[in-house]
């Protein structure tokens, strides 16, 4: 489990590290295009890696920049349209090639619905429902300006973010790769204290239904 994780985030970053190298900007614009689609590209790694590759060139970095908004950007008008002209059972029939649960769109659907439809700018920095908002959005037919304000605005704030972070690494980020076991470690650990603890408490609500 522990070298599946780390094994599975050191392949992000080669192949992360090898498109945006080749293509530079058009490269992470294709990457983000498809995390924006919900494709298990993560954008926590392909923009602080941008970030390193611009560090020291501010021109370069408002590039990877505008690169990654856009290219997020693209991914979610193009998931909003598929969604409206689709619906549900086209989402869910694609998205499960893809790692997309129907757990995960009914969480999206159910934020949207409670909180309105600035949930599509919050939700972009929301990790697991950042590329999903737009399936809700889309089903209930948004007003497009008005989505892709948002969509836009909440890209640009969160792939700047990112990148900034990557940018004053700069090139250290060999150091950080040799940490990923340690990241592995904890990630394992955090989900078996959470299990442990939907069990505990499953079997005391169990206990007190019976002494009922």
């Amino acid at each position: 489990m522990i070298l599946s994780i780390s094994s599975l985030i050191q392949t992000l970053i080669s192949y992360s590290l090898s498109v945006i190298g080749k293509f530079g900007p058009i490269g992470v614009l294709f990457l983000m295009t498809l995390e924006g689609l919900g494709i298990p590209f993560p954008s926590e790694i392909i923009m602080p890696l941008s970030g390193i590759y611009s560090s020291g060139k501010p021109i370069e970095f408002f590039e990877y920049v505008m690169a990654g908004s856009i290219g997020g950007f693209i991914g979610n008008i193009i998931l909003y349209y598929i969604s409206k002209f689709g619906g549900r059972p086209i989402i869910i029939g694609i998205g499960k090639y893809f790692g997309l649960r129907e757990s995960h769109l009914e969480s999206a659907e159910l934020w949207f619905n409670s909180k309105g439809e600035w949930t599509v700018f919050a939700g972009r920095f929301v990790v697991g429902l950042r590329s999903f908002m737009s399936v809700p959005a889309g089903i209930a037919e948004m007003n497009i300006i008005k989505f892709s304000l948002l969509t836009f605005s909440g890209s640009i704030i969160w792939s700047g973010g990112l990148a900034y972070i990557g940018y004053i690494i700069g090139y250290n980020y060999v150091k950080l790769i040799s940490y990923v076991n340690y990241i592995g470690i904890f990630a394992l650990i955090i989900i078996i204290i959470y299990i442990v603890f939907i069990l505990i408490r499953r079997n005391f609500s169990g206990g007190n239904k019976g002494r009922q």
